[in-house]
């Protein structure tokens, strides 16, 4: 009996200690951890779903679409909801038309990366795989559907060496900018990229209960706590760009490769800025194939560099506009001092040539200026000096980017300093004589040409180039975009009245080497230019032997309002090749103008 009584008294502690225990548990569940635990349980019944939103839209001057959004139906899976991957890649790929193994690994390996994070299988899916899929809902666990907007260029590839392209998000921009979806498209070049912030916009989200498979259900179980967030549509950006003149840009290059450049010289913004050869943007909306994007980046022609603003090259004899400017003001010449040209230009056992076999003989600045004679302009340079010569390109924009907010290029403006640097080597006489036409290390983008002419038009204000006017909110909100002016041109108005004047000459006056774009109603002063590619010994009738071509201009003279610069890539002699091409836009802009007046009064 008492064995019996001290084996009861065991059990009902054993017993006592076990309610203890649950007892203990079940306070440490539900008040202890209560909430902790109750959010655990609607997080895993409540799904949060992206409400992307729509990317800003990119415009002209005028308001016209360059860049607009459509929508796009994915397909993305969750993995963490997936028990079976081999039979829903199969069932998926029926409808996706894609193979099953290809579906298998895509989930498989983002299971193994995050299986909390949702993963796009398809994109832009049209309506009959939406409605298969909308119908089998049931049958496919951690599918969800989402509306998302692809770019779309409603004018195919104008403007793209500017527009830039899209492409998916990279482990380093997610870094960066966490807010962004791990599926989601950003701007990688041009105003795509610059501008991507403003452009994106904020995601919006909205909550749903779903069952143990991911899938939606109705049930009134934490209806009170889910929440929503609408989307934010990113800025529209209105570019100073006009759709007309960068057509008539676009059109005037043709086949050739090269750049054109059309400027306001009164506030540097930019109306046209074309380049050749070019892409297709719309080759990137849905992220570009590794084949389609070797093909691109190995293209010999680059394609992808826009010749506007990172093409470097010899400025040629455009650069005679600074080399008269600094010399005039440096008083290292006189414009009336009169120079003979033979032909030739001998310092020591060096020979320098002209352009014109047999000379242009005795001449002043101006004639220089319009006729292009090279001898004048190497005892210009001899006269100068590189440390001033130097100088006046860096006044003049040259050797550091524009600022123009897209890519571009810095180029070079020599001095003895970055020929030590750069090669351990002094700095020759020689070298400084070739500068004075443009040649020997000197190498620029067409877009400081251009800021450079329109300078000289409008007294001596270098701006800072404007390719983006403004930025509208959906709200109607507007963000205007004012940049300063680099600075002055520290010449003088009246030496920069000599160099306009000589500019006229080029195009308008007997001898002048721009004859190719006088135009009857309207005076243009302009500068040729012929950059060597290769020595005058070693050409040949290749045509990647051939001469740059260069001509940059403004008008009207007597009032300056445009600065256009045309640069033909192996095109020869600036005067033949590159002038007709500024004439056409000149033409151009001044018949919209027109055009627009005409439209307006009506």
């Amino acid at each position: 009996m008492q064995d019996f009584r001290n084996r009861l008294v065991i059990a009902t502690v054993i017993l006592g200690i076990a309610f203890l225990v649950l007892v203990s548990r079940l306070w440490f569940l539900q008040v202890l951890k209560g909430d902790e635990f109750e959010a655990f349980s609607r997080d895993n019944r409540v799904r949060i779903e992206r409400v992307p939103a729509a990317r800003g839209r990119i415009l002209d001057r005028f308001g016209r679409e360059l860049v607009v959004n459509r929508p796009s139906f994915d397909v993305y899976v969750l993995p963490k909801d997936v028990d079976d991957i081999p039979a829903l890649s199969a069932n998926l790929s029926n409808v996706l038309g894609e193979d099953s193994a290809k579906i298998e690994k895509k989930i498989t390996q983002a299971s193994k990366k995050s299986r909390f994070k949702p993963v796009l299988l398809a994109q832009d899916i049209n309506r009959d795989q939406l409605a298969y899929i909308e119908a089998r809902r049931s049958t496919l666990p951690g599918i969800n559907l989402e509306v998302n907007n692809l770019r779309q260029y409603p004018l195919g590839v104008l403007g793209a060496s500017f527009l830039g392209y899209i492409g998916r998000v990279s482990e380093a921009e997610l870094q960066e900018s966490p807010d962004l979806s791990n599926n989601g498209l950003v701007g990688k070049t041009g105003i795509e990229k610059t501008w991507e912030k403003s452009l994106r916009g904020k995601d919006g989200y909205v909550q749903k209960v779903t069952d143990a498979l991911g899938r939606e259900v109705n049930s009134s179980l934490f209806q009170k706590d889910l929440t929503s967030r609408q989307s934010i549509p990113g800025n529209d950006v209105v570019l100073s760009i006009d759709i007309d003149l960068q057509k008539a840009a676009e059109d005037a290059l043709g086949e050739e490769f090269g750049a054109i450049i059309v400027v306001n010289v009164n506030n540097g913004e930019v109306l046209a800025l074309a380049s050749r050869p070019t892409f297709n943007p719309a080759d990137f909306v849905k992220g570009i194939d590794p084949e389609a994007w070797a093909k691109l980046i190995n293209d010999k022609n680059y394609p992808l560099v826009s010749r506007a603003t990172q093409g470097l090259y010899a400025p040629g004899s455009v650069f005679k506009i600074l080399a008269s400017a600094a010399a005039l003001k440096e008083r290292a010449i006189d414009p009336d001092t009169l120079v003979q040209c033979p032909g030739y230009y001998k310092v020591g056992s060096h020979v320098y040539k002209c352009w014109k076999r047999g000379g242009h003989g005795w001449m002043n600045m101006r004639e220089a200026i319009v006729q292009s004679c090279d001898v004048y302009f190497y005892k210009l340079a001899d006269k100068l000096g590189i440390d001033r010569l130097s100088a006046y390109m860096k006044y003049f924009g040259f050797g550091s980017p524009t600022g123009l907010g897209i890519e571009e290029r810095a180029g070079v403006a020599p001095s003895r300093e970055w020929k030590l640097e750069k090669f351990k080597k002094p700095w020759y006489k020689g070298e400084t004589i070739v500068s004075g036409i443009g040649q020997g290390y000197i190498s620029v983008t067409p877009i400081q040409i251009a800021m450079m002419t329109a300078a000289v038009a409008n007294g001596g204000t270098l701006f800072t180039p404007k390719l983006v006017v403004k930025e509208v909110a959906f709200s109607g909100d507007t963000k205007f975009n004012n940049v300063p002016p680099k600075g002055e041109l520290p010449v003088g108005k009246d030496v920069l009245a000599l160099v306009r004047d000589a500019m006229v000459g080029v195009v308008n006056g007997p001898g002048g080497t721009g004859h190719a774009a006088r135009m009857d109603n309207v005076t243009v002063a302009g500068k040729t230019g012929t950059a060597q590619v290769i020595s005058l010994d070693a050409q040949t009738s290749d045509k990647a032997h051939n001469d740059h071509a260069w001509f940059t201009s403004f008008a009207p003279a007597e009032a300056p309002e445009i600065a256009v610069t045309v640069l033909v890539e192996h095109g020869g002699h600036g005067g033949s090749a590159a002038a007709p091409l500024a004439k056409k836009i000149i033409e151009t802009y001044f018949q919209l103008k027109k055009e627009r007046k005409s439209n307006d009064n009506v």
